[in-house]
């Protein structure tokens, strides 16, 4: 299945594109497809093809925010060679996802706030092309697809979805993804909103839970945050909407003088 087809002229006439065949992938997976090259009017001196993995990524400034595109991983899928006039390539690749990247696909549904996709190089003598962007989909492991199920099963309502710039301990990436719950109605008034955070590494993840609580008498409220380490053969094996809700009560609990 191709999700969108790449096009960039370069000098002398050469094309380039480039399909994904993969419709979802996973975080630590592949996502394999062909990037297509046809030459032009006259032989070229290709130094080298490669792929970037690319996320749209809110950053933070001192007069508000913009978004910016980040490169997250980077292989090349061809050497050195020569493209003479007229003469197609195709080279078929199989990009290697890094376990911490974002999905922006749940059930089948877009998050509409998290934007991935694969940037195509290609360098002809000197001249470097980074061509345009083909979107990727990639939804939750299942052990993170299992916590996102526990919490709408409590009573959460999912709210929004977005990559933040910012390195969090522990993790190897320059920004983070954040999912954005309405808490249960039981919560709702301690606990405005929730912010979920996952860090997946081989032997498990951390779920980093983010409660903005509500003020109080001798309580000015504020952000509080839990932080779970999950060994992936515990995901079957606990109740997790047990341990999710006492989480939100802890995060809600007031820290008053009579609480």
């Amino acid at each position: 299945m191709v999700f969108k087809k790449l096009k960039a002229r370069f000098g002398g006439g050469t094309t380039l594109q480039t399909h994904v065949h993969t419709p979802v992938a996973q975080p630590g997976g592949l996502v394999n497809g062909v990037v297509e090259i046809v030459g032009g009017e006259f032989a070229q001196d290709i130094r080298y093809l490669a792929l970037a993995a690319e996320a749209r990524v809110e950053v933070e400034h001192g007069d508000g925010e913009s978004r910016q595109d980040m490169r997250f991983a980077h292989q090349h899928v061809a050497g050195q060679f020569v493209l003479h006039p007229g003469q197609r390539i195709d080279v078929p690749f199989g990009f290697a996802l890094p376990l911490e990247t974002p999905f922006n696909v749940i059930a089948g549904s877009e998050l509409r706030g998290v934007r991935l996709g694969l940037r195509t190089e290609l360098e002809i003598a000197k001249s470097l092309d980074k061509g345009d962007w083909d979107p990727i989909r990639v939804e939750p492991l299942p052990a993170q697809r299992r916590i996102l199920d526990a919490l709408v099963n409590i009573g959460c309502r999912f709210k929004s979805a977005d990559l933040e710039r910012g390195r969090i301990p522990g993790s190897v990436l320059d920004f983070y993804q954040e999912v954005e719950f309405y808490p249960p109605p039981e919560f709702s008034h301690a606990i405005s909103e929730l912010e979920v955070t996952f860090l997946t590494f081989p032997h498990g993840m951390d779920v980093l839970l983010e409660g903005d609580r509500r003020g109080g008498f001798l309580d000015s409220g504020g952000d509080r945050i839990h932080r779970l380490s999950i060994g992936h053969e515990a995901i079957a094996r606990e109740d997790w909407e047990s341990v999710l809700r006492h989480h939100l009560h802890e995060l809600g609990r007031r820290r008053g003088f009579f609480g």
